[in-house]
Order: structure tokens, then C-alpha cells, then sequence
């Protein structure tokens, strides 16, 4: 409560004999918070807005501020003041009156010390007032001197380049997007910052023009910004304070002027603009859910009780049909979640016991698409030594141009990241070549994949649905490999790897057949699972090489990873097959065969041969002058085994004997030695 401006007989009475400090009030303790998640709050900038939390938890009620009526803020009409907000969502609300019978003097002491305890300079009763009620309530007011600034306020946008000189007696510059006080020709306060110095108080001053608004946050913030002017009003409306506090904060420095100047009256009709909504809800609130959400099972009436102690207002049953106070509805209380906090924080968090969870854990139901990449990629980057990479999913135009590949049936970025990656890719190497060009110049030899969706659409246009609404592009998952090195076999190794990949998902009846379906690729294979296409495995042509800054050889192969999953699925569960007991023979073999065959056939051709093959590996293969025109010269690396003994070497010759007559006869094939 606001101390008497002269102690009574009675109050003398009661302070004879009492320490000094304590009968002067010297004794006060002050407690300085600084805390983000209270200062964030716009109701807690106030001492009042404090007062109202501590008194939810304390057995000490709220006092309720000593206020003036509104009634008795009108005059009489001896002034008629004029106010026009022009820009209204930047100044929500704008209450102002005309105050005569001011008389400038020191403030009482009891206001100076609390200021002073505060960090606040007393300069005279109505600054000091105006300072008070924005420590006390949350809400900055200022005052003008009535003489200076005239019967017409208007709240407008500054005018390019227009200049104010503050009360710090500095002349600041000011933009279009900053929000003037006028006097219906010159600015007489930055809205929000601060006031003008020509339309100040000083001790000449016999009538005042109170000012009590509500601005927009984004804007007092970005102007305080650019002002480098940050000043205790500015910080108090960047967080959003409640318009509804503009009508107490101008009842309550009115009652503070007539203890002040007890011959001040109001003298014009009471200015209040508006233009704004809360959000007060109601918030639906299950108690079964809070009690769950907070892990305490807390009765209606408790809950019911906290609410009501920070002033909102209950109704229903099981579930509670809550209202936001207005200091708390501006950006604070919006969900259920905020009432749980509000109920938790006034119980007190070292109330709750520790419990063990009481929900019942079930295991996830396995998505066996994704442990077949999971393990897609184990194979991969474990026993091939490949090197997994993440791209973007958008791809640049002009790099897919260098690579024969029309554009123009790809789906284009409404609001690309950047000007260069504006679509979204059909295929994932010409990103996997990128990283080639990246590293070729670090690394001999470069084995790197990606795992990821591709995007497409006829026309490269979007499907609608019914409703006319465009519908997500079909997104299909794949699986690219590169193999780049300097070696003209990297067709060949990466052919090894995703056989060997096939191989260990027990995926079989795998095949390949030429095919010329890909514009920028040489010697392109088409990978069929079960006679179905699944794929490519080609390297890229030279030139195009050389056009997207490739300075060494590449081999591509990417496959449809939806057609290897359900032949992944369909293998079934594989079974164990034991070691062989017995050592194994090894030979290597080199045959020269017509450039057009085949390696597959060939391979398939040499494993027939005999039943103690157990395995072919290709390790070399050569074309040029030593093996003739049209000819080719493909080296093998051959493991001989039986199950039921250890083979000698004439075991081994008489299988490498059938295997080379074999291949004569089917493919013309001729034994060449080393």
C-alpha cells in the first residue's frame, strides 16, 4: 500500500521507540530476479504482476490497488483532447487525458527510496509517478507537458529520414517502419522508447497530458534495434504486455497526481482507442490427462483452488473448462499443456514423489524394409569397403544438361533453396559423380553409394487428386554405387561388389543383358532379379566424363531397392551350410573370347563344366593388339573342391581339362597362358 504522504497522531505514536532504520523503513530488503523464464513473461515486469504469483502460494491475499474510477478521469470538457491512431496493429490501444493543477515538486520519500532501491534516478512527483506505476504494474506510461503539445495527439509511422531529439538530448534519425507520437505536425515521443525533449516536463509545468498505450512488440523491438536505444519501457512492451493494463496503470498514476497535488483534476474527456482481441480461450483441460501429464493424482478441488489463486476462471466437471486472466493471454497460456505447468508450479515440483513409470512398454513392430537396408548397407560398407554418402535430393539443371539428360521431365522447386539446385532428383548418381569430382584429386580410388528416393511424374508435372489439390510426387527408394578409379576395370569390380551384396541377401537368379537405354554410358548392362529389370550397371562415356570434370574412370550401377526387397523376402530363411572339411585346389585360367560375349553366359558356361568348381572369380581383363581386333582377354581365379575327399593335382587337371573343352566348344574360347 502507498504510505501516507504525512504520518497521523496514531501512526506517530506507534513508531516512538522503534530502531531509526526500521521506523523510516530503512530496514527493506530488495530481491533482484534475473531469471529468462520469469522475465519472459510480460505480468511478471511488474511488482504487482509478482505479488499475484507470490500470493498463490502464500497464506497472504493479493492487496488490491488503491484506483481511481474512470468516471472521475473525465473532465468536465474544459479541454477537448483529439487522438487518431493511424496505424492501429502497431499500437493496439492508446488511452490519454488532460490533468491541470500541477504543481512539479520532489517526490514524497517514501517513492524516492523505493525508486532509489529499484536503480531508478527521482526527479520530480510526475516523472517519478510515471516511473512508479511502470515498476509497480509492468505498464510505461509518460506524461506531457499540455502547454507544449496542444489538444491533438496522433499515433503515426515516421516519415523517411525524420528527425526527434529524445530526452537523452540526442538526435536520432528514424525510418518508415518506427511508430511516432505527434502532435499533429512534430513528433513529440518514439511510441514505446522514448519521449521527445520538446514537449518534457519541467518546473514551469501546470498542465500534463498522461499517456498510457499498448504497442506492438516486433515493432518497439526492431526500432529499439536500430536506435540502439533500449530503455525500460522498450524491454517491458517487447514482451507483450495486456492492453486491459492500460486502463489501471492511467487509474493509478491519477490517484498518485491528487495524493501528490491534491488540487489536480481532470480536464478533458478520457482518450481510449482500441483495437484488439485476446485469446482467452475457454482451454479445455482433462483432469485424468493432467494428473497423468504432472504424475501426481491431484483432487478437482486443489486444482480448482491453484487456477482460481492466479486468476483464472473455472467451470465443468471431469473436464474443466478453463479461462485466461488477460495479463496471462497475449502469449503465455495456449494450451493444455501451459494449465499443467500452471498447476505444477504453484503445487511445487519437490512435492512429487519419484515413480516408476507406469505405462505398458510393448516392443515396435519390426519394419522389415528397414532392416533390409540397415543391412543393405552393413554389407556395403562392411565386407565391400564402400563408403556410404548423404546428397541433397535436388539436383542443378546445367550439370544434368553436361549429362544428356533432359530436365524438362523433372519436377521443378516451387521455392528452391537455392538458384542452382531447383529440382528434385530422378536418379541419384549425377550427385554421387559430383562427389567423384570432389575427391578424385585426394583419392586413387573412390567406392562410394547412397541409399535414398527419387522423384518423378509424367511430364515432371504433379498428380491432383479429387479435390484438385496437387499430391506428393511418387517417390521411389534406390540404391547407387560408384566405383571410380584409374583402372579400366571398375565395370567389373563393381559388377563383383553388387553380386556379392545379392549374394549374402540370398538374393539369386540374377542376370544381365546389353542394352543402349542410357545416352551418356558405355558397355551398360541391364541387371535383371528373376528376369525382371531391377537396374543398371554401366561406365560413363569418356567424353561426358571429361564434360562434368571426371579426370579418371567410373562405373555406375543403380537398382530399384522396392524389387530387391521382395525378392529379399521371398528367399526366405537361409540355410546353414557347413564348412568344407577338406582344402581346396586353386587354379587361374585365361581365355580369349569374341568381344560380344557376354561375361555372365561365360560365367555361368565355365560353372557347368565341371561339379568340383566351387567358385570364379574374374581378377583381369584385357583388349588390344595382343588379343586381335574384336577379341577380348578375360582372366580367372578358379576354387576346385570336394566334400568328400582332399583332391590331387591330377584331379585338378582333369577339371581344368573339361572346363577348357567346354568353353571351346560352346563359345570358341582358347586357353591362353600367362
Amino acid at each position: 500500500m502507498t504510505p501516507s504522504v504525512s504520518p497521523s497522531y496514531k501512526e506517530r505514536e506507534k513508531i516512538l521507540g522503534r530502531p531509526l532504520a526500521e521506523a523510516l523503513g530503512l530496514d527493506d530488503v530488495v530481491y533482484e530476479i534475473d531469471n529468462k523464464s520469469i522475465t519472459n513473461r510480460p505480468d511478471l515486469w511488474g511488482h504487482y504482476g509478482m505479488a499475484r504469483d507470490l500470493a498463490a502460494v502464500l497464506p497472504s491475499p493479493l492487496t488490491p490497488l488503491p484506483l481511481q474510477p474512470l468516471e472521475r478521469l473525465r473532465g468536465r470538457g474544459e479541454t477537448k483532447l483529439q487522438v487518431k491512431v493511424e496505424d492501429k496493429k502497431l499500437c493496439p490501444r492508446y488511452m490519454a487525458a488532460v490533468v491541470d493543477g500541477i504543481e512539479i515538486k520532489p517526490s514524497p520519500a517514501w517513492m524516492q527510496k523505493r525508486l532509489i532501491s529499484c536503480g531508478m534516478r527521482p526527479i520530480s512527483n510526475i516523472v517519478d509517478i510515471t516511473n512508479y506505476v511502470m515498476l509497480e504494474l509492468g505498464q510505461p506510461t509518460h506524461a506531457f507537458d499540455a502547454q507544449k503539445l496542444g489538444n491533438t495527439i496522433i499515433v503515426r509511422r515516421a516519415k523517411q529520414n525524420e528527425k526527434i531529439t529524445t530526452l537523452d538530448g540526442q538526435e536520432r534519425k528514424l525510418d518508415e517502419e518506427m511508430l511516432l507520437i505527434t502532435d499533429g505536425k512534430n513528433p513529440v515521443a518514439i511510441a514505446g522508447v522514448m519521449g521527445g525533449g520538446n514537449s518534457e516536463i519541467d518546473d514551469s509545468t501546470k498542465s500534463i497530458v498522461i499517456e498510457s498505450a499498448n504497442f506492438n512488440p516486433i515493432s518497439i523491438r526492431q526500432t529499439s534495434q536500430k536506435l540502439g536505444l533500449r530503455s525500460e519501457a522498450s524491454m517491458r512492451f517487447e514482451k507483450s504486455l495486456d492492453p486491459n493494463l492500460c486502463e489501471v496503470a492511467i487509474q493509478r498514476i491519477i490517484s498518485l497526481i491528487k495524493a501528490s497535488c491534491p488540487q489536480a483534476k481532470a480536464a478533458s474527456n478520457l482518450a481510449d482507442i482500441k483495437n484488439f482481441k485476446l485469446n482467452q480461450g475457454p482451454i479445455k483441460l482433462n483432469l485424468e490427462w493432467l494428473n497423468k501429464k504432472i504424475g501426481v493424482e491431484m483432487p478437482k478441488a486443489k486444482v480448482v483452488k491453484i487456477f482460481k489463486s492466479l486468476g483464472f476462471v473455472v467451470s465443468g466437471g471431469k473436464m474443466l473448462s478453463v479461462k485466461v486472466p488477460t495479463w496471462r493471454a497475449t502469449k503465455d497460456v495456449s494450451l493444455p499443456e501451459d494449465l499443467a505447468e500452471e498447476v505444477v508450479r504453484i503445487y511445487g515440483y519437490d512435492n512429487i514423489k519419484l515413480t516408476m513409470p507406469q505405462a505398458s512398454m510393448q516392443a515396435p513392430e519390426v519394419n522389415e524394409e528397414r532392416e533390409f537396408v540397415n543391412k543393405l548397407k552393413d554389407i556395403l560398407s562392411g565386407g565391400a569397403g564402400m563408403t556410404e554418402v548423404y546428397n541433397y535430393s535436388f539436383v542443378n539443371e546445367a550439370r544434368l544438361k553436361k549429362l544428356n539428360i533432359d530436365a524438362d521431365k523433372y519436377i521443378k522447386l516451387a521455392n528452391p533453396l537455392t538458384n542452382e539446385y531447383t529440382l528434385l532428383r530422378q536418379t541419384i548418381h549425377p550427385l554421387l559423380l559430383e562427389n567423384v569430382v570432389a575427391n578424385q584429386r585426394n583419392f586413387k580410388v573412390i567406392k562410394v553409394y547412397e541409399v535414398g528416393n527419387v522423384f518423378w511424374n509424367k511430364a515432371g508435372q504433379l498428380k491432383k487428386d479429387r479435390t484438385g489439390k496437387e499430391k506428393l510426387p511418387h517417390q521411389q527408394l534406390m540404391l547407387s554405387c560408384v566405383y571410380a578409379s584409374e583402372e579400366n576395370d571398375n565395370f567389373f569390380k563393381l559388377k563383383g561388389i553388387i553380386e556379392y551384396l545379392l549374394l549374402i541377401l540370398g538374393i539369386k537368379e540374377v542376370g544381365y543383358s546389353r542394352s543402349h537405354d542410357i545416352e551418356y554410358a558405355s558397355n551398360e548392362s541391364r541387371v535383371e532379379v528373376g528376369g525382371e529389370l531391377t537396374g543398371y550397371l554401366f561406365n560413363i562415356d569418356g567424353n561426358i566424363a571429361k564434360n562434368v570434370g571426371i579426370k579418371i574412370n567410373a562405373a555406375i550401377c543403380e537398382l530399384d531397392l522396392a524389387s530387391l526387397f521382395k525378392r529379399y523376402q521371398s528367399a526366405g530363411a537361409k540355410s546353414y551350410q557347413p564348412k568344407n572339411k577338406f582344402p581346396f585346389v586353386y587354379r587361374d585360367l585365361a581365355f580369349v573370347i569374341d568381344e560380344k560375349i557376354l561375361y555372365n553366359d561365360f560365367k555361368e558356361a565355365m560353372l557347368g563344366a565341371n561339379g568340383l568348381i566351387k567358385e570364379v572369380e574374374l581378377f583381369d581383363l584385357y583388349t588390344g593388339d595382343k588379343v586381335g581386333n574384336g577379341k577380348k582377354n578375360l582372366a580367372f581365379h578358379i576354387t576346385f573342391g570336394d566334400p568328400k575327399k582332399t583332391l590331387t593335382g591330377e584331379d585338378a587337371d582333369k577339371a581344368q581339362d573339361e572346363i577348357v573343352k567346354h568353353l571351346n566348344k560352346k563359345f570358341g574360347a582358347q586357353l591362353r597362358d600367362f
